[in-house]
C-alpha cells in the first residue's frame, strides 16, 4: 500500500541522515525548552488553576516541538514538488484515490511527529518535575495525534491552495505564531482581553488544547468535543483529497 511505501521512504531518509538528525533532535527540544519554559516560568509561577507552570506548560512545549516536525515533509510533498512540477505526473498515474494519498502522506507526517514528541516527553520528564504518570502521557499522545492531524490538514490545504512560496511561508509563520501564542499552549487565553480571548477560543486548536488540559489536570473528558474534532479531521482530509484531484487535473 501507499502508506507502507511512504514509511519505507521516510525510514530510508532517516537512515541516510541518522547522525545529523539525532544531534538535531537532541539539541532542538532542549533549545525550545530553554527559550519557552525557562523564560516563562519567571513570569507565570503557576497557572490560573494553581498548577505549577512547569507541569502546565509541559504538554504545550511537547506539542510545539511535534508540530514543527510536521511542516517539512508536507512542504516538500505538497508544495515544493508540486510547484516545480516534479511529482504531478507520478502522483496522477498512481493507482490510489487522491483521498488515500492525502491520508497516507498525513499519516506518515503525524507518525513522525508523534515519535519525536514521545522522545521529547521522555527527555523532559527527566529534566523537569512534571508529575505525569504513564497514563497521563498516553492521554497526552492521544490529544497530540488529533492536534497534529489538524495542523497537517491545514498545511496540506495551504500547500495545495497557495502558489507563491513567499505567501505560503508567511501563512505558515502566522499559523505557528497563533498556535504558540494564541491557542493556550504556553499561557492561558484568560490573559488576553475578553474580546480577543473569545475570538481565539473559537479556533479548533484552542478548543482541542483546552479539552486536553481538562483531561490532564481535571480528569474531565469532553467526548462531545473530541468526537466532532475527529469527524472534522476526516472531512478535512476528504476535502484535501478533492483539492489535490483538482490541482492534478489542472
Amino acid at each position: 500500500s501507499m502508506i507502507i511505501a511512504l514509511l519505507k521512504r521516510r525510514l530510508w531518509l532517516w537512515q541516510n541522515q541518522f547522525l545529523s538528525l539525532l544531534v538535531l533532535f537532541l539539541i532542538f527540544p532542549i533549545a525550545i525548552f530553554s527559550l519557552l519554559d525557562l523564560s516563562m516560568r519567571n513570569i507565570f509561577i503557576q497557572s490560573l488553576g494553581n498548577i505549577p507552570y512547569d507541569q502546565w506548560a509541559f504538554p504545550g512545549i511537547v506539542a510545539i516541538i511535534g508540530s514543527l516536525v510536521i511542516f517539512p515533509p508536507i512542504y516538500r510533498d505538497f508544495f515544493h514538488l508540486r510547484v516545480h512540477g516534479k511529482v504531478l505526473k507520478t502522483v496522477a498515474l498512481a493507482p490510489f484515490t487522491k483521498r488515500s494519498m492525502v491520508i497516507s502522506f498525513l499519516g506518515i507526517a503525524v507518525l513522525e511527529a508523534l515519535i519525536i514528541s514521545i522522545g521529547t516527553s521522555i527527555l523532559f520528564v527527566n529534566i523537569i518535575s512534571t508529575g505525569f504518570t504513564i497514563g497521563d502521557l498516553l492521554i497526552l499522545y492521544f490529544f497530540l495525534a488529533i492536534l497534529f492531524c489538524l495542523i497537517g490538514n491545514l498545511f496540506i490545504s495551504m500547500a495545495l491552495w497557495i502558489e507563491s512560496a513567499t505567501s505560503f511561508l508567511l501563512a505558515t509563520f502566522l499559523t505557528y505564531f497563533i498556535l504558540v501564542f494564541g491557542s493556550g499552549l504556553i499561557f492561558e487565553l484568560n490573559y488576553f482581553p475578553v474580546s480577543l480571548e473569545f475570538i481565539l477560543s473559537l479556533f479548533p486548536f484552542s478548543i482541542l488544547i483546552k479539552t486536553m488540559h481538562l483531561s490532564l489536570f481535571a480528569n474531565i473528558f469532553e467526548w462531545t468535543i473530541i468526537v466532532p474534532l475527529i469527524l472534522l479531521i476526516i472531512l478535512w482530509s476528504a476535502g484535501n483529497g478533492l483539492l489535490l484531484r483538482k490541482k492534478l487535473i489542472q
